[in-house]
């Protein structure tokens, strides 16, 4: 398979470009290390291949939104949810009929 027909497959299978699938990876793994390792931007950003802590600062925010530092800090106070709040946010939405179809294949969360 040729370089360009490989591309074409990937992102018609992905989104994304190769290239840009596998910085996402990295940056993920980035945020995951400075979230369970508590390695700030430079460790992480190193750990995952970057040289420049500056592109890494700036291709992180591209992903996520927020330099690294912030969206650590704001993932770290944000509460977490409960199964319990899921089933129930799953089952309001179902209601209104802004969850999933009734016709869907997947088994259902919400408990009766």
């Amino acid at each position: 398979m040729s370089p360009s027909t490989f591309r074409q497959h990937f992102r018609a299978l992905t989104g994304v470009s190769p290239l840009q699938y596998q910085k996402q990876l990295r940056l993920q793994e980035a945020r995951q290390l400075m979230l369970n390792e508590n390695l700030d931007a430079g460790g992480a950003a190193v750990s995952v291949g970057y040289e420049s802590a500056s592109q890494f600062s700036r291709e992180y925010s591209r992903l996520f939104g927020a330099p690294p530092q912030r969206d650590v800090t704001r993932m770290r106070l944000a509460p977490v949810a409960r199964p319990a709040d899921l089933r129930r946010t799953i089952a309001r939405s179902t209601a209104r009929g802004t969850g999933p179809s009734h016709r869907s294949t997947r088994p259902s969360i919400v408990s009766r």
